[in-house]
């Protein structure tokens, strides 16, 4: 069983119904983590009952501001929707995996995503928890991948940020398949399975506004924002 410091996000589109058994078994199989819920999904009442209660938790307030400041200069409405953005930037902050619910999320991440891979049918509730695991563990895999594109961000060089993104993509496009082969041996079939999340990917990663941004922040926390997270479909 994963430690029970093991942090999760949770998203989904807050304008989309919310399958209440992707909340149960989230609840159920994710009782020992944290399960964050960004705050575009505490609002209102798109969540069922059992989403307000634990596992389920507000992202801690610095987090949230940091994340929704990134959302708002990263998300364009017609390629990357807002949410997608700042659950991908609290996963990076918080060290967490991102639990995708809903195969119509996959669009939404599409922008962000430097690496993918789909599956044939849903995997067993035991691979997904696996993975969940491991999918928790990418964030500080990169956190050395992440300075050095911190460095190329703050550089304000557009070409250089655009090759650190290609770099990065690369490294995802290898290191992806190895670390969830267990799923599936290479990516083949219709359902969204996992998501790699590159805020450098983003198409307003090398723009001023956000490059000026990231270098009034606290260097360890901008550091944090260029690394990758991986989202699993359950």
């Amino acid at each position: 069983m994963p430690p029970p410091t093991s942090v999760r996000v949770l998203l989904l589109h807050p304008e989309r119904p919310v399958p209440k058994t992707a909340i149960d078994w989230v609840a159920d199989r994710q009782s020992y983590a944290r399960v964050i819920v960004p705050p575009a999904l505490l609002q209102g009442d798109v969540l069922p009952a059992r989403a307000r209660h634990e596992p389920f938790a507000a992202p801690h307030p610095d987090a949230a501001r940091v994340a929704a400041e990134a959302a708002a200069l990263l998300a364009d409405p017609g390629t990357c929707f807002r949410h997608v953005v700042e659950a991908a930037a609290l996963a990076l902050l918080e060290d967490a995996a991102v639990i995708a619910v809903g195969a119509g999320t996959f669009r939404d991440l599409i922008p962000l995503s430097s690496w993918s891979m789909n599956v044939p049918e849903r995997p067993t509730d035991g691979l997904l928890v696996q993975h969940l695991g491991i999918a928790g563990r990418v964030p500080r895999a990169w956190r050395e991948a992440a300075a050095r594109a911190l460095e190329a961000a703050l550089s304000g060089d557009a070409a250089r940020i655009f090759k650190a993104a290609r770099d990065r993509r690369l490294r995802a496009r290898r290191e992806g398949p190895e670390s969830f082969a267990r799923l599936a041996k290479k990516s083949a079939g219709l359902r969204p399975a996992v998501v790699y999340l590159d805020l450098m990917a983003a198409p307003g990663a090398a723009t001023p506004a956000f490059t000026g941004w990231l270098g009034g922040l606290e260097k360890e926390r901008a550091a944090a924002l260029l690394s990758v997270a991986a989202a699993v479909f359950i």
